[in-house]
Formats: C-alpha cells, structure tokens, sequence
C-alpha cells in the first residue's frame, strides 16, 4: 500500500528529482511513518522498483503463463497489449528511468526488469516462428512503442486507441 501511494504521488508529481520531503507533502502519511517502513532513502528506492518490476511487469507475465487453455502465441500478444492498456502497467517507467539517472544504483535491478520483459515478449514472437534479426526487431520494437505509447502528449480517445492497438497488433503477429 505505502509502495502505491507512492509510486502514483511520484508519477503525478512529474518531479525531476526525487525529495522525500515533497513525496511526503503529496501523501496522507507522516515522515515518521516513512522511517517505520524504510530504514533509508536507498532501501525505499530499491523498494519501489522492485514493486514496479512485480506490479507492472512479473503480474503480467505470470498472468499469460496461468492462462487455462492452450493458447497461440498471437492471442497470448493480444492478451499482453490488453493487459498493459487496461490495467496501465507503463505508467511509472519514465518515473524508474528517470531514478536510474539520479539513482545509479538502480540501473541493475531497473535492467532485470527489462530482461523479463524482453524475454517474454521474444519468447511470444519466436513461437510465432520469426528468428534471428527479425525476432529481434520485433522484440525491441513492440516493448518501445507499448512502453512510451501512453507518455505521448497526445490525447488520442479511448475508442481511437484501441482501434490502434488492433492495427498494431495486426503488424507485429504479421510477417
């Protein structure tokens, strides 16, 4: 609970740089409740990604791998794209990008994050049966635009985008 209230504070803040004191004048939570749950700034941090990597990333990965029939690789893609815009699983990566520059330290477990991702997705588009450079263009090329699609300045209605994403996947699964 504390990890959300404080990832969506973040995110709407669009601060550049990370203060405890300004997080804590954008929540209902004293400094001292912060302390009861974090020793430091570095533990909260690395806190916070690793709920960013569970929340937004590791959930929807297991979901694909839980679901109860067999499915093709083309739906599980679908499945993935409805998963992420419905549920808004891309929202906080400018904000944890955005730490890494600040936070160095965070560079490795930020990097574990995308490596699930990555895997995933390519793991989608090999049993597809693309291969080699083209497996990978794809993989790099459907994880960018999902990832930055919504951080667009863009206001593309809610009717219109899924549309789009219909388009978009109709251009990935297609040779």
């Amino acid at each position: 609970m504390w990890l959300d209230l404080a990832m969506s504070a973040m995110t709407e803040s669009c601060k550049s740089k990370f203060s405890l004191d300004s997080l804590l004048n954008e929540m209902p939570v004293s400094k001292g409740s912060f302390y009861w749950h974090f020793e430091n700034r570095a533990e909260f941090l690395s806190a916070l990604v690793e709920y960013w990597g569970r929340h937004d990333t590791q959930l929807p990965a297991d979901a694909l791998d839980k679901l109860s029939q067999p499915v093709s690789a083309e739906d599980k893609l679908w499945k993935l794209m409805c998963m992420v815009y419905e549920l808004r699983h891309t929202r906080h990566d400018l904000l944890i990008r955005s730490l890494t520059l600040e936070f160095p330290e965070l560079h490795k477990a930020v990097a574990r994050v995308d490596q699930i991702r990555y895997q995933t997705v390519r793991d989608l588009f090999a049993e597809m049966g693309f291969e080699d450079n083209v497996l990978d263009m794809r993989t790099l090329a459907f994880i960018t635009t999902t990832s930055l699609d919504r951080l667009m300045l863009v206001d593309i209605p809610d009717g219109a985008y899924k549309r789009q994403l219909k388009l978009r996947h109709a251009f990935f699964i297609h040779p």
